[in-house]
């Protein structure tokens, strides 16, 4: 088997848990009114969000409108941009992988983290960047991972695709790639020796 490109999520893989899921938690949190009230008005505007339906102050109006809560713009603003945990060790993996490999992204995600993923200096070893506001389209649509084998110039067949997601791994996998589900970090690097026995890990 030869694998010529590592590609990546964001959200879950190089942060703790998904961007998502901490960023209802914080906003329950900061307004006082359960996950579960957070969620069913977040969730929906996020999935139009992603496929750039619309910009981060529309989202963050339509978001305190809907949902009643009590919050300023740049409350929210603040709230949602603080919610990130990172993961540090996969910023180590990164940087580890030989100079030999393509490396990409592709990521379910909005502009205004888009921007910050994309100008981390620790991100530096991605080559290729692919983000569903972007496209216009998310995973696991087939079409989000044809804009990845593209950006990468290297067939699926040829591509390993990290993803905390399962849904996502079983759509990669279906597609040709090789999927490789990150849900606890010891598994994760038990599964990446097993597929990429040359990339050292850190």
């Amino acid at each position: 088997m030869t694998i010529s490109a590592i590609a990546f999520d964001w959200g879950g893989v190089f942060t703790e848990g998904t961007f998502d899921s901490s960023a209802v938690r914080a906003l329950a949190a900061r307004t006082g009114r359960p996950e579960g009230h957070i969620a069913e008005t977040y969730f929906p505007l996020m999935e139009h969000f992603e496929a750039g339906a619309f910009d981060f102050d529309t989202f963050s109006e339509r978001f305190i409108r809907n949902s009643g809560v009590d919050l300023e713009l740049p409350e929210f603003r603040e709230t949602f941009l603080g919610a990130v945990c990172e993961r540090p060790e996969m910023f180590r993996v990164l940087a580890a992988i030989p100079a030999h490999y393509t490396v990409g992204m592709l990521s379910n995600n909005v502009a205004l983290l888009c921007d910050r993923v994309r100008d981390d200096p620790r991100m530096a070893r991605t080559q290729h960047f692919v983000f569903s506001n972007e496209i216009k389209v998310r995973k696991p649509d087939q079409a989000a991972f044809a804009a990845l084998t593209e950006a990468l110039g290297c067939p699926p067949e040829e591509t390993v695709f990290v993803d905390d997601n399962e849904g996502n791994i079983a759509a990669c996998e279906a597609l040709g790639y090789k999927g490789l589900l990150l849900e606890s970090y010891d598994g994760f690097t038990t599964a990446w020796k097993q597929l990429l026995p040359d990339v050292p890990l850190p």
